[in-house]
């Protein structure tokens, strides 16, 4: 079986769980379905990543199947963030001044589930499907390359890619930062789904452990939902004066769990560090051998 074969079978499972949970969010926007819908575009975003690496796919439809894989992110990004907060704030609902809080973010998410159905119905899906056919086409007639040791070349090629974007977030980060932790959050992802793939489509690559990539995926995201929570906690107490000191309590216990997650991501970034400096070498010395 070459790549490319079992590429168009990964392609296959992976668009139509987009089109998918594109339908599912379209009817019934839950904080389940907006979770899955997300996860799924970013691993349509992931094998648009080896598609480019490790296929003959036209390069045009790669750009523009990557244009429609974002647009459910960038639709649902805000009424993700409301669902998390109403989950997070509810579990303090009966607390002095919580309540108003709580209304607050549901008048909001009430707003977000709106513009979220009208951009999500916005989406061309005659359009989408007729660009992931060319992009699928382009897969079929690249047969792979000519020997196993060269087709699991191109996906290192593919790993090493998001590897290098990922150690550039690494190098830059600013734990002080939130925009700083979510890019270095967003690079983790890809680099994570383009493992798995590659993974997946040849059992012998092997450049990742997966349990500790998606550690430090979960943590940076409770980092994230936290950061969200604090900036509307500040712009709530803002606007509702009279209830500043009710939140007070409240975001200290957010800022206290914040603080124990970047003291347990310090731990753990150092064999991320070390990990992404030693996979370059290791992948390119270990593909080499098995070509030959």
């Amino acid at each position: 079986m070459t790549t490319s074969l079992t590429l168009v079978r990964v392609f296959d499972r992976t668009w139509a769980a987009w089109l998918r949970g594109v339908n599912t969010c379209r009817t019934a926007p839950t904080r389940g379905a907006v979770h899955r819908l997300r996860i799924d575009a970013r691993r349509l975003q992931a094998l648009i990543g080896v598609l480019t690496s490790a296929t003959g796919a036209p390069p045009k439809a790669l750009r523009r199947l990557a244009k429609v894989a974002a647009e459910p992110l960038e639709a649902l990004a805000p009424l993700r963030d409301d669902q998390v907060q109403r989950r997070r704030v509810g579990r303090a609902e009966g607390t002095r001044g919580i309540e108003t809080l709580l209304q607050h973010v549901r008048t909001r998410e009430s707003r977000h589930r709106k513009r979220a159905h009208r951009a999500l119905a916005r989406i061309d899906r005659t359009h989408a499907e007729e660009v992931a056919r060319r992009v699928r086409k382009g897969v079929v007639r690249r047969q792979g390359a000519p020997t196993p040791g060269e087709r699991t070349l191109l996906l290192l090629t593919a790993v090493d890619v998001a590897a290098t974007d990922l150690r550039s977030r690494l190098a830059r980060l600013d734990v002080n930062a939130p925009r700083s932790l979510h890019k270095l959050r967003i690079a983790l992802k890809h680099f994570r789904y383009i493992t798995e793939i590659a993974e997946e489509v040849s059992p012998s690559v092997h450049v990742a452990s997966q349990p500790t990539l998606r550690s430090l995926q979960r943590r940076l995201g409770q980092v994230h939902d936290d950061d969200v929570l604090l900036e509307r906690l500040d712009r709530f107490a803002g606007r509702e004066r009279r209830h500043r000191d009710d939140v007070r309590a409240f975001k200290a216990t957010i800022e206290s769990e914040r603080a124990g997650l970047l003291r347990g991501l310090s731990r753990s970034l150092p064999a991320l560090r070390h990990a992404l400096t030693d996979l370059a070498a290791r992948a390119s010395s270990g593909a080499a051998a098995r070509a030959l």
